[in-house]
């Protein structure tokens, strides 16, 4: 009885309910989930995972039953309803969760596509009711929610990068899928027979694409983002714990008008980019300052410097490094933050205007 009127009630208010509750999740998670070292959040989406995992062997497990015992078929709408509402919830959570995570640690210009991906997931989470009627997709599901899980999860735990962890986490999401399929066969082995080719291929397809999106550097370098940036005249250590850096004075609304940071340089003067860049407790790393200029001519960037910087971890506004280089003709300019193997944390962009006076200069503590 309660079932069914729950179900009456958001059948009813469904087309409101859904939107509220993606763009309430997305704020939710937004502001709540900082960082994705801390045991919280991960216990926030271990949680989440548990809740899909357990309501898709509840869902197998009443269908297979009420198909033995010739059930009503009002009855089993109402609890597959039910149960559908809990795993579309939990993953709703999940695709909220990797979103944000994904999108700090992310270059738009170099994301774009797998930032996309997990944007299609957050939506159509709310839009795939109807799908999720299908075990194949159930589990395809689950599948890609752990692969996005253990691709940060452990290098949190090993405290490092690399693309041995990355297949790792594969291995592991594998691993945890076959398992699960296999309890889901003992309680439902006429289902499961009748999806087997189908959830295999789905599968195979999903690790091969997760590889594909790694290793040409389109997944981004999560759990490491970038926290700040900034091109300055001078970057002075003044104390074990702060820095001081002088850059030109700009109106508020400058960075609207423009990508690029104009930077007025005289002659032999030296330019100073700044970097930020978060990183877990005790996890050591090295990142990339790639100095480049466009080629006007030839229409492309070419490298000018490759500067390897060390970072630490665990602080909370991020490891700060510079990089400086004092040669540069006018033009545009960019440095790409990079890690070791490639993967873009984002772009510093600045235009170099020559001069021989002296700019209007303000000193900011970094």
């Amino acid at each position: 009885m309660i079932l069914s009127r729950f179900s009456d009630i958001y059948k009813k208010f469904e087309k409101w309910i859904s939107p509220i509750g993606l763009t309430y999740g997305f704020i939710f998670t937004s502001l709540t989930l900082t960082r994705v070292d801390m045991w919280l959040e991960n216990f926030w989406i271990i949680i989440h995972l548990l809740i899909a995992g357990f309501g898709i062997l509840a869902l197998t497990f009443y269908e297979n039953r009420a198909t033995q015992n010739n059930l009503p078929e009002a009855d089993r709408q109402k609890t597959h309803f039910f149960l559908t509402l809990i795993i579309q919830f939990a993953f709703g959570g999940l695709f909220s969760t990797f979103f944000v995570f994904y999108m700090r640690s992310s270059s738009l210009a170099e994301s774009w596509f797998f930032l996309l991906f997990l944007l299609t997931l957050l939506i159509g989470n709310e839009l795939w009711k109807k799908h999720y009627q299908r075990l194949s997709f159930q589990i395809s599901i689950l599948f890609i929610s752990l692969y996005l899980f253990l691709i940060f999860l452990l290098p949190v735990l090993f405290h490092r990068l690399g693309a041995d962890l990355f297949i790792g986490s594969g291995l592991l999401s594998l691993l945890i899928v076959i398992l699960f399929l296999l309890l889901l066969k003992k309680i439902a082995h006429e289902k499961f027979r009748q999806s087997h080719n189908i959830l295999s291929f789905s599968v195979i397809i999903i690790f091969i694409m997760m590889n594909v999106l790694y290793f040409t550097n389109i997944i981004p370098p999560i759990p490491l983002s970038l926290k700040d940036t900034g091109v300055y005249h001078s970057i002075i250590k003044t104390d074990i714990d702060t820095y001081e850096a002088k850059s030109e004075i700009t109106n508020w609304y400058d960075k609207f008008l423009s990508n690029y940071t104009i930077f007025h340089k005289r002659v032999g003067e030296t330019v100073y980019v700044f970097s930020a860049i978060f990183s877990p407790v005790a996890f050591d790393s090295q990142i990339i300052h790639q100095w480049q200029y466009y080629d006007e001519v030839k229409k492309e960037w070419v490298n000018s410097s490759r500067i390897v910087l060390a970072i630490v971890g665990g602080r909370e506004g991020g490891f700060r490094t510079y990089s400086v280089k004092q040669i540069m003709t006018a033009g545009l300019w960019r440095v790409r933050v990079m890690t070791v193997p490639g993967q873009v944390l984002g772009n510093i962009n600045f235009k170099i205007v020559e001069t021989i006076n002296v700019p209007n200069l303000v000193t900011k503590t970094l």
